[in-house]
């Protein structure tokens, strides 16, 4: 993947920044809406075994065995295609390359942070006071109180906005 010369170092570094915002997004929408989507698919495919072995494997076994660090992080190559599909293909589609390309590094960038972060929230033990302490603390609250709410991994931002934050308070 190249850039376009006529980007300015500054325009790349604006567009990597947005995409990783985007990826933030991403992460969410796919972990509230395909992830956790199992209310919604039921509705088009009720005790549809197909639609219930899919749900269970791509993150209900990952709800029911949190702790399995071979169940963490989603196989690169069907990670790849999910955000390609999801999220790639349209801004492929809406923007030039000199666009897409460094939107697309910006993507990749946040998947990579998010899988590794994900890993470590599950498995390291945080320094108390730390943001990584306190994104574990609220994965965690998803995992072991509510998995309704708190669909954020790296970040609250999208929850809060939606109303899905998982509050410590409330049980």
């Amino acid at each position: 993947m190249t850039f376009n010369a006529e980007n300015s170092a500054h325009q790349n570094i604006f567009l990597i920044l947005v995409g990783i915002v985007y990826w933030t997004f991403g992460e969410y929408t796919l972990h509230r809406f395909l992830f956790h989507g199992e209310d919604y698919w039921l509705i088009y495919a009720p005790k549809n075994r197909l639609v219930l072995t899919f749900h269970f494997m791509i993150h209900g076994i990952h709800h029911a065995f949190p702790m399995d660090r071979y169940r963490l992080v989603f196989p690169p190559a069907p990670g790849y295609l999910v955000i390609y599909i999801f999220l790639g293909y349209p801004l492929e589609k809406i923007f030039t390359v000199d666009i897409f390309a460094p939107l697309s590094m910006g993507i990749i960038i946040g998947y990579v942070s998010y899988d590794m972060m994900h890993y470590y929230i599950h498995h390291a033990d945080p320094k108390e006071g730390t943001f990584m302490k306190e994104m574990k603390s609220y994965h965690m609250l998803h995992h072991y109180r509510n998995g309704a709410v708190g669909f954020g991994i790296t970040n609250k931002v999208w929850d809060k906005l939606f109303g899905t934050e998982l509050l410590k308070n409330i049980k």
